[in-house]
């Protein structure tokens, strides 16, 4: 919980309708009404929006239609889950404008038991709802009106603690350890149970409104996207993540207010067709963080722990409720220009070339304040006030060749790139940079897409390698310290991904998809070493973090049509991540273990498909797995436990599914 990642761009973007989303926080909200979810890999931007320097998920949800109509689901399920949904579209005036408003409420109690306060940690609450308004004035003329409004209220993100680490690690963690029991707290690992004994809670509200315009031309449609974006997220956080008062709250509020304007003009289909656009972005991110709120355990903590290494140590005082504050003023403006075209050669071979140029300025200010005595070597005030401009092209150049009808093979190489990043938290105290130098990426891949037997059969395949310099990273340091960003240098990727799908039969199908990718740093010279080992390490050729090897998801959907409109069904989905490192340093404690998934749903559409109703079961053999793992420590202090965010246990329940 810091201001680290408001300095630096996503590198994955995510689009609803096509509009940005500034932050990756915004994706969080509950989606219903979706159309079609496209995944787009490798660096993006010769054909709309921003620049993704490692893929976009663009998210198209469904338009107003002119004929009246709609759905009702709702969901109860294990742990005081319940959803409902709604989506209504109809006319407002027959064949001129036609609406649609959806809406959304889905609540889940906590699944971690909280054993010092009796409140269930990790709940969900979520709400809201999107209006749309589409008018076809004119034969050659649609305008598409959209807002929306989300809020979420979570007892989020608890973790749960994997391991306490060794007092024979370093002298420092046994420290931390003592100091610690001397309170009358021993660290234990429990995946089922947390202690923290602050309020921890996440709160977010969002709110958008986007309208687009698109006019055939008659050789070319030009389509104009404005758009504006809100977003607040007030997440309340345990700071020492124990059940002492040393540390009491850590509260990360960001405000983040967006303004985008696209234009694209697209040929018609043709031999030779192409794409061109400019785009405009402004964001504005204003943040205020109590970064620590020292509680009535404090003095005797760090009293305790100072005098453990040196008994003729002065006392520390620390009076209690006292802060230390930092607040961020974060601005970005960027201005793009792109264009893509394919030709077909021949009937067989086509080729595609695009470009990009890309210009960014970030302007920051960061200001910090001590209120009240706390511990002077766990807080240094500062004031920053920095800023910085890029300007990149990136381009695009690939070619594809029909080896049959159904079958195409295709190579391609692309550019990719992502700005300057600011360090506008703990730069001084972390010894790196103010400025960040800009990601670059070069990526190359192979592939094959395939269809055999009338369409009963697909098959696409693909290598990939990319190499990235200057990757970006939040390092969170491990002496409790503020997380910090930095260049941790350049990573090499080789890998191969599959999709398949097979029609077995009228009424089976099955389906997967994975990938193996082998990442590596393939230079980290001056990196953070793990746990227990002091200096910087080299960790040139070791795995990148948060990247695993193997990747699969299987789909086995099964159904019977009986007739009358009466429909059983019955469908198993299974997915495996192999193991991954949780920090930067790929330390051995901060290794994720590999995981497997199982889920399950069972139903039948009834009434010539007006009704659905099914049951289903999710994490059905109730595996618990770490989506993330870090260090826990206390500020000023060693690191004593590595804890992270748990999935979802076994949860099962019930769909009902109205279309009217």
């Amino acid at each position: 919980m810091s201001s680290a990642s408001d300095g630096l761009d996503t590198s994955v973007g995510v689009y609803i309708d096509n509009v940005y989303l500034g932050r990756p926080g915004m994706a969080l909200a509950d989606l219903i009404d979706v159309d079609r979810v496209e995944v787009l890999r490798g660096p993006q931007g010769t054909l709309f929006g921003r620049n993704n320097s490692a893929g976009v998920l663009n998210i198209t949800t469904r338009k107003p239609e002119f004929t009246f109509g709609g759905t009702a689901e709702v969901s109860l399920g294990t742990y005081g889950y319940n959803q409902e949904r709604i989506s209504v579209t109809g006319p407002v005036i027959d064949g001129l404008l036609a609406f649609r408003v959806t809406g959304f409420n889905t609540h889940r109690n906590g699944v971690l038991d909280n054993i010092k306060t009796g409140i269930d940690a990790n709940s969900v609450g979520r709400s809201g709802g999107r209006v749309q308004l589409l008018a076809t004035p004119a034969s050659n003329l649609t305008i598409r009106l959209s807002g929306d409004y989300s809020q979420e209220d979570d007892t989020c993100c608890v973790s749960a603690t994997k391991l306490v680490l060794p007092a024979s690690l370093s002298a420092t963690t046994s420290r931390t350890l003592r100091a610690l029991a001397s309170l009358g707290y021993v660290p234990q690992r429990s995946l089922d149970f947390t202690q923290n004994n602050s309020p921890q809670n996440m709160k977010t509200d969002q709110k958008g409104v986007s309208l687009q315009v698109d006019w055939d031309l008659g050789f070319a449609t030009a389509t104009s996207i404005s758009a504006w974006r809100y977003w607040h997220f007030n997440p309340l956080q345990d700071s020492d993540g124990t059940p002492l008062d040393v540390i009491q709250v850590n509260v990360a509020q960001t405000k983040d207010d967006q303004y985008s304007q696209e234009f694209r003009l697209a040929s018609r289909p043709g031999r030779f067709n192409w794409q061109v656009g400019a785009y405009l972005f402004h964001q504005r991110l204003k943040d205020h963080f109590i970064l620590n709120q020292f509680g009535t355990d404090a003095s005797a903590f760090y009293t305790t722990y100072l005098r453990l290494a040196n008994p003729a140590a002065a006392a520390v005082v620390i009076a209690p409720g006292s802060q230390y504050l930092d607040d961020v003023d974060t601005s970005v403006d960027s201005v793009a220009a792109f264009g893509q075209a394919n030709f077909d050669i021949t009937e067989r071979l086509t080729v595609t070339g695009g470009i990009r140029y890309t210009r960014d300025k970030r302007s920051g200010v960061s200001d910090t304040s001590i209120v009240g005595t706390p511990y002077a070597a766990t807080s240094i005030p500062f004031h920053y006030n920095v800023s910085v401009k890029d300007d990149n092209v990136s381009y695009l150049a690939s070619a594809s060749y029909k080896l049959a009808d159904d079958v195409l093979a295709y190579a391609s190489y692309s550019t990719g790139y992502k700005g300057s990043g600011l360090n506008l938290n703990s730069a001084v105290s972390a010894g790196t940079p103010l400025v960040l130098s800009p990601e670059k990426v070069k990526n190359w891949e192979l592939g094959l897409k395939s269809q055999f037997f009338d369409c009963r059969v697909t098959i696409n395949l693909s290598a990939f390698a990319t190499d990235l310099s200057g990757l970006q990273a939040n390092i969170v340091p491990t002496n409790g310290n503020r997380s910090y960003l930095a260049n941790v240098g350049d990573v090499r990727s080789r890998g191969v991904e599959f999709d398949a799908f097979l029609r077995v039969t009228d009424t089976l199908t099955l389906s997967g998809n994975g990938s193996y990718n082998d990442a590596v740093y393939k230079r980290y010279a001056n990196a953070p070493c793990p746990v227990g080992v002091s200096g910087v390490c080299d960790l040139t050729g070791r795995p990148l973090f948060q990247a695993p090897r193997w990747i699969g998801n299987g789909t086995v959907d099964y159904h019977v049509d009986l007739g009358n409109g009466t429909r059983p069904y019955a469908l198993a989905q299974i997915s495996y991540r192999s193991s991954v490192f949780g920090t930067a340093d790929a330390g051995p404690y901060s290794r994720i273990e590999a995981y497997a998934l199982a889920n399950f749903r069972i139903g039948a559409v009834l009434g010539n498909g007006r009704y659905d109703l099914s049951a289903w079961i999710n994490n059905a053999f109730d595996k618990q797995y770490f989506q993330n793992l870090s260090t826990t420590a206390i500020v000023g202090a060693s690191p004593f436990a590595y804890a992270g965010q748990l999935g979802s246990p076994r949860t099962a329940g019930a769909t009902l599914r109205v279309n009217f």
